[in-house]
């Protein structure tokens, strides 16, 4: 029994492994940042003026390969590159009278004394300087990996109120909770499972979107118990999941055959990849338990895309399929035999679309199309700083951002998860893990409160 929950979590081993990698990414960018903040002093503030131009290598160089040349001078007098100024030398001290001998050879060492004074005091200087530099290098190498490990091993619970257009007040108050990048695998096991669906389940929410990356490996028997866990989750409006990059990679087939096809997932939890489904539920507006006459529904449309890596033949793996909305809005999940089925109708117009799409990208697209909420992870808000500029091209990289395509209806919103684990190192610094709670708000009825969406900049896109 031990060694199979050893299966099933990672090895301290591995752990170490990969955060150590983790550090020492950490640690460059604490040189860089170190000397940058020094760099900013020479040129700002630093004194004199040339300090900053010398503190390039190219100069550093030069200075040292001129205080080399003069140092061979000194000790090898003998040499052919001094012959000549040493006859040169000769041949005038002969001609000066003794005293003037005597006067020039006291100069000499007086000055020699004066430049082996000053060379070891600039060597003390730079000594010290150095010494400094270290211990700034380590205090801020520790702080660093502190945050990275706190950040990454403590998750937030974002609760955060959107507005989605066309959301009826029948539906207003709707919650949604949101989890995203898993990665079920080498640095994530069954208990990072299990602590995910323990905190998704105590926000009771109406219903929960897994965000894609849940897993990180090829399905086998191990994969198996590390996701398991998933099928306890519950809502009463359900539990919908769409794919990442990552069971792209790690074989897709294979996760379409364990969601839909396989107890306990396909009871409980309905996979969408280029679907959708319409959640029907009595509104706040309704007229009693038994259904009486006049009552009103909520009806919202949740739609799930596949992940944008299926574009173009080049990227495809064996199996994945591109993102396509025209077929989402149109085909529904065949739960009977794990397919998909077209609908009678397309998802109406009227209704309030909410889209889970793996990476946040063409959300402008998408709001053209109607659709007033994306959900997305993929990034995990740079996960560990400078990464978060590669993220440039997304459009965003974590929080809720509101994007206006001139509708009548307002503007859409773009709501990205940090994830809940991640890859690679388990380290965060610059950014967050989190599971959110999205509490749905009739656009109307938020404004009536004097309410506004938290669309601030989170850190991570900072």
């Amino acid at each position: 029994a031990r060694a199979g929950l050893e299966e099933l979590n990672p090895s301290w081993f591995i752990i170490f492994a990969y955060n150590g990698l983790g550090a020492l990414l950490i640690l460059v960018c604490a040189v860089w940042c170190v000397d940058f903040l020094w760099l900013c002093w020479l040129l700002l503030i630093g004194g004199k003026k040339g300090a900053a131009k010398n503190w390039w290598w190219k100069n550093n160089l030069r200075r040292m390969d001129e205080e080399q040349h003069e140092k061979n001078k000194i000790q090898n007098p003998d040499s052919p590159n001094n012959q000549t100024t040493e006859v040169a030398a000769t041949t005038t001290a002969a001609s000066d009278d003794n005293n003037g001998e005597e006067a020039t050879s006291s100069n000499e060492k007086d000055d020699d004394g004066d430049d082996t004074i000053a060379k070891s005091k600039e060597l003390d200087r730079d000594r010290r300087w150095a010494k400094i530099r270290a211990v700034l290098i380590l205090l801020f190498f520790i702080w660093w990996t502190a945050w990275s490990l706190v950040a990454a091993y403590n998750p937030h619970i974002l609760k955060l109120s959107v507005p989605v257009p066309k959301l009826p007040p029948q539906c207003d108050g709707y919650r949604l909770a949101v989890a995203t990048d898993l990665h079920a695998g080498s640095l994530s096991g069954v208990k990072e499972t299990e602590w995910m669906v323990q905190l998704l389940n105590n926000l009771n929410p109406d219903a929960i979107a897994l965000g894609g990356d849940m897993g990180d490996e090829p399905v086998d028997d191990v994969l198996r118990k590390k996701l398991e866990p998933l099928a306890q989750l519950t809502a009463p409006d359900g539990v919908y999941y769409s794919f990442g990059n990552h069971e792209n990679i790690q074989g897709i087939e294979g996760y379409r055959k364990l969601f839909r096809t396989e107890s306990p997932f396909k009871e409980n939890i309905i996979t969408l990849e280029n679907e959708h489904v319409i959640i029907n539920r009595l509104g706040s507006g309704g007229g009693g338990d038994g259904g009486s006459e006049g009552e009103e529904f909520c009806h919202i449309a949740i739609i799930g895309l596949a992940d944008w890596s299926g574009r173009g033949s080049s990227s495809t793996y064996k199996g994945q399929v591109a993102p396509d909305f025209y077929k989402a809005i149109r085909y529904n999940p065949d739960r009977r035999n794990g397919g998909s089925r077209e609908s009678d109708r397309p998802v109406p117009s009227s209704l309030p679309m909410i889209m889970m799409q793996h990476q946040p990208a063409d959300i402008m697209y998408a709001a053209r199309n109607g659709v007033g909420l994306q959900l997305s992870g993929h990034t995990h808000g740079g996960q560990i700083w400078p990464q978060h500029m590669l993220l440039a091209n997304f459009d965003a990289i974590s929080g809720l951002h509101a994007f206006d395509v001139g509708s009548e209806d307002g503007p859409s919103y773009l709501f990205v998860s940090e994830g809940v684990v991640g890859w690679g190192p388990r380290l965060r610094f610059l950014c967050k893990t989190d599971v959110a709670l999205l509490t749905l708000r009739n656009p109307e009825a938020m404004a009536a409160e004097g309410l506004v969406p938290d669309t601030d900049l989170t850190i991570a896109t900072f």
